[in-house]
């Protein structure tokens, strides 16, 4: 079975429904990777990775943190969390990324200037240990866009927002095939995570995105250019 089969299989009839030719954000976000002709070899993210934040300006940022929201991992939590260590690895980030869990009423995945990942309660228990890599993945993806996802972002970009939202998910895709996990988990973390939060109203975000189907299909696009 392909990885591209295997990723229809997981995402199921809804990803179909809303199967379609990329276009606009996701179009240009899949032309950063043709552009570079990326590959499975991890060598393409170290072209292009920052180098790391200095430890005085990491110990700056974690001391900013405010205490208050900050969770204890349970036992079943940090059996999770100690399966983001290969993705730390392999973008060369291994003691060099703090991670949070946090108290806050929906599901959350994010990289805080470069340097913690902050994880809620919520998306723990929603997401496997291999769809949390892909989550992670997708967030260290940003630290390779970091300068221009901010510029996006203070100029209310959202269509340039949404294509680095895309960027980062086809660094996730390349990040899970290179370590030999199945690329699927991506497009099933980010169903349970967008339709989870929808159901709680949770949506203040959902701009920076392209619709779930548009989203689902940009990662079919990705492995379908990685696959043999």
């Amino acid at each position: 079975m392909t990885l591209v089969t295997t990723l229809s299989a997981v995402t199921g009839l809804a990803a179909e429904k809303h199967r379609s030719r990329v276009d606009g954000p996701a179009a240009r976000a899949l032309a950063f990777f043709e552009n570079d002709s990326a590959s499975l070899d991890p060598r393409f993210l170290g072209r292009l990775r920052p180098a790391p934040l200095s430890p005085a300006l990491r110990a700056q940022v974690l001391t900013s943190l405010p205490a208050d929201g900050e969770l204890s991992p349970t036992r079943t939590e940090g059996a999770q969390l100690a399966a983001l260590e290969p993705i730390f690895r392999l973008h060369d980030r291994s003691g060099m990324i703090a991670i949070k869990v946090i108290d806050v009423d929906h599901a959350f995945v994010g990289l805080h200037a470069r340097t913690v990942l902050l994880l809620s309660r919520d998306a723990l228990a929603l997401v496997t240990p291999e769809e949390l890599q892909a989550l992670a993945a997708h967030e260290l993806g940003h630290e390779y866009l970091w300068n221009d996802y901010q510029a996006a972002m203070a100029s209310k970009a959202h269509a340039r927002i949404q294509e680095l939202e895309l960027v980062c998910d086809g660094i996730a895709v390349m990040s899970l095939a290179a370590l030999g996990v199945d690329p699927a988990h991506l497009g099933g973390a980010v169903s349970k995570m967008t339709r989870y939060n929808e159901r709680r109203g949770a949506t203040a975000s959902a701009d920076a995105y392209v619709s779930l189907g548009e989203r689902l299909s940009f990662i079919d696009a990705m492995v379908a250019r990685l696959a043999p």
